[in-house]
């Protein structure tokens, strides 16, 4: 947990009793979109997901969650408590910890270690959605997938491509294109 913030041990041994260790397997959802958020997660081992789907049932990725990393806290990912995207497994295996949202807010307003950590999440969380928001926009296909291998480096090689293309707003196609002349 200390990637983003200390967090002292006797806030650890606290969050133990609010925390599970969940082995899940490729394409198993986390969370689903619509649903009540219950819990927060940290991805120990694997690669995580995020994602929506369209009004034509397209499949758009919006984020990526590997080794060690927070998945966007409760607060970035719901509307009135209800997610608003899916958490999908997209590794053949992922170990997850899994923390009881309500036991852990409780526990939360009295460490102040714990809240750091918080801020800390979101902080990291916004910054990386702003920058993908701004190179969206603003930059080619080459730059994106430049980005891609420098944010997230040996993902390329771990995930379906569709998932990647999807990601960076474009098709598979044009990734197939630009992977070959990087």
């Amino acid at each position: 947990m200390s990637v983003y913030a200390q967090v002292s041990g006797l806030t650890l041994d606290q969050l133990s009793c609010v925390t599970t260790l969940v082995k899940c397997n490729e394409e198993e959802l986390l969370e689903r979109e619509r649903d009540m958020i219950q819990s927060e997660f940290i991805v120990v081992e694997g690669v995580v997901r995020g994602f929506v789907l369209n009004e034509r049932g397209d499949d758009l990725t919006l984020s990526f969650y590997q080794n060690g990393n927070a998945i966007s806290p409760a607060i970035m990912r719901g509307v009135k408590g209800r997610s608003m995207y899916n958490l999908q497994v997209v590794s053949r295996y992922a170990t997850i910890l899994v923390f009881n949202c309500l036991k852990m807010e409780r526990i939360m307003s009295y460490n102040t270690d714990l809240q750091q950590f918080g801020n800390a999440v979101i902080m990291f969380d916004s910054l990386r959605r702003v920058e993908k928001e701004v190179l969206l926009l603003k930059e080619p296909a080459k730059t994106k997938l430049a980005w891609f291998r420098k944010t997230y480096p040996g993902l390329e090689n771990q995930i379906p491509h569709y998932f990647i293309a999807s990601f960076l707003g474009i098709t598979p196609t044009s990734l197939s294109r630009v992977r070959s002349k990087l």
